[in-house]
């Protein structure tokens, strides 16, 4: 195709309303406060009033996003233009504003930087959020959930502490409170706001009921009282062991007001915190590559919370959180996952497509791939066979769909960052009676965890935590940290202002480049020498006769 064909297109594309090279300060909440990129924090907990609650229709979510936005997508003409003039530097895809300076997200109400920055204990990855809270009995039940994959209900335990109940599926005991329980923990290590969910087991002599007092005044509800019955009809649908105890997935209700769900797509208008369009945010498109990682395929607006903060009359802001992340690893919602989830959407146009071309001769790769543990509280997952690229979630997220390399070295970035032993303290949580189960999930977490590594830091070069130590730039190749390769060289291209003593190419065999003792302006491209992996660029300014980094961008 001709460039001027391919320019008159993308320029077609523009007048169709699509975003084409979009400066990341044009995303921002009109509404929204000037931000120092150099800072590691958004300041986006400042007081609002409270948000009017969000409620979203699962079934009309469902539809559009699991039927609608696939095909519309996949049918997208502009999308399509646009990547065809992707030769000439027009970018489909705009890149995520709320970074700073050094190409991380700042602490905020999202999102906060833990293991990837500073590893935490095993202790910590053990416990979890909330400081690993128990649900301590006899619990006092207060509402059933008879409807939904997950039955169970609402507690409050010997320490007036809120929770909800949902019973595992006889057979599967510990399947899905197994993997909410490692979920919400390394989620949490990597840096989200989740919810606490905790294994646990009871026995029915643990449960008691909230009594209704009379009163002489008519109570304006048509819950009728609990009794016994109805409990023990929920009780007999959950997994129970020899011994009387049932098992159960306990999560610990989030402080504060709900706001209901945050809209996966755009901000929320009534808060002025909320700046940028969350399909754009690099917390929650780098997310892709943490929920690959950890097979958490259930991915739509109603996995996430908004938590109003404000109490009495202090007013409060938003925090935002994931919930209910036991839909992951090999647990579905009654018991072990189909094997599809995590290779297929919903309504996959593209394997759909595939099947009518091939007259469906084709196999799809979850039917070759052996995916049953062959242990019950495992379920389905494995690491053979698994592509960081091709994951999918159920519904399509547009986070996920706009996600760039950048976004994806980012989220390889903090997957890569944990060890074996913080991947053991969060499986050792469940505890485990199945002794297969934590060997098996720890070699498949491992290996998962090292296929994303490889995976996207083949794609853009890791070199990182950029700082200048007595006068020598160091960095840190975090491919040569986790052992995914031994020592290697690296290639930079130097553009210095004024030029002082270093060439405009270097070939380096360590990670240190001695900076010059004149000059004002460095600005280095740095790549991974016979790979072609994009390269980091760095600025380097001066402040008080020292070289200090002033911007880092990967990709």
């Amino acid at each position: 195709m001709k460039p001027a064909l391919l320019l008159r297109l993308a320029a077609a594309a523009g007048i169709l309303g699509l975003s084409i090279g979009t400066p990341a300060f044009a995303d921002r909440h009109p509404n929204s406060a000037p931000v120092d990129e150099s800072t590691w924090i958004d300041h986006d907990g400042k007081p609002i009033p409270k948000p009017k609650e969000r409620k979203v229709s699962q079934y009309g979510y469902m539809f559009r996003h699991g039927i609608v936005e696939p095909i519309s997508h996949a049918f997208d003409v502009p999308d399509k233009l646009l990547w065809l003039a992707k030769p000439l530097g027009v970018e489909r895809r705009t890149h995520a504003p709320n970074v700073n300076a050094f190409d991380e997200v700042p602490n905020c109400a999202w999102f906060t930087n833990r293991n990837h920055v500073r590893a935490l204990s095993t202790d910590a990855v053990r416990t979890g959020p909330f400081e690993g809270i128990k649900p301590a009995t006899p619990w006092t039940v207060t509402s059933l959930k008879k409807t939904g994959h997950n039955i169970g209900f609402q507690i409050k335990d010997a320490n007036g502490k809120k929770w909800l109940v949902k019973l595992d599926v006889p057979g599967y005991a510990q399947t899905g409170s197994g993997a909410g329980a490692v979920l919400s923990r390394l989620v949490w290590a990597a840096g989200y706001n989740v919810a606490l969910d905790q294994a646990v087991t009871f026995r029915r002599e643990d449960l008691q009921f909230e009594t209704k007092i009379a009163s002489t005044k008519p109570v304006a509800t048509d819950d009728p009282p609990i009794t016994s019955s109805d409990v023990e009809e929920i009780l007999s649908k959950g997994a129970r062991a020899q011994d009387g105890r049932y098992y159960a997935e306990a999560s610990f209700f989030l402080p504060g007001k709900p706001a209901g769900p945050p809209n996966l797509t755009t901000y929320r208008e009534d808060d002025p915190n909320d700046w940028y369009r969350h399909k754009n945010r690099r917390d929650l498109r780098g997310l892709y590559v943490v929920y690959s990682w950890l097979n958490n395929w259930d991915v739509k607006d109603h996995q996430s919370l908004d938590m109003y903060t404000g109490k009495d009359e202090k007013p409060g802001h938003l925090d935002h959180y994931i919930v209910d992340v036991d839909g992951s690893l090999g647990a579905g919602a009654e018991g072990p996952k189909e094997l599809l989830y995590g290779y297929e959407m919903r309504v996959d146009v593209g394997w759909t497509m595939k099947r009518l071309l091939t007259l469906g001769f084709i196999e799809e790769p979850w039917r070759k791939i052996p995916q049953e543990s062959g242990i019950p509280s495992v379920g389905n997952v494995t690491a053979v066979g698994f592509e960081p690229n091709e994951w999918r979630p159920l519904v399509e997220v547009e986070p996920f769909r706009d996600l760039t390399p950048r976004d994806a070295y980012w989220g390889a970035k903090i997957v890569s960052s944990f060890s074996d032993a913080q991947i053991d303290a969060a499986i050792d949580a469940v505890g485990y009676e199945d002794p297969r189960a934590p060997a098996y999930l720890r070699k498949t977490l491992i290996e998962r965890r090292d296929t994303v590594a490889r995976y996207w830091f083949d794609r853009v070069a890791p070199l990182d935590f950029f700082h200048v130590q007595n006068g020598v730039l160091r960095f840190r190749d975090l491919a040569m940290d986790i052992g995914l390769t031994g020592p290697r060289e690296y290639e930079v291209e130097i553009d210095a202002n004024p030029q002082g003593s270093l060439p405009d190419h270097l070939r380096l065999a360590e990670t240190g480049i001695t900076l010059p003792a004149n000059g004002t302006h460095l600005n280095l491209t740095l790549s991974i020498a016979g790979k072609n992996a994009a390269p980091v660029r760095v600025e380097l300014h001066r402040k008080g006769g020292d070289w200090v980094v002033s911007r880092v961008r990967h990709a």
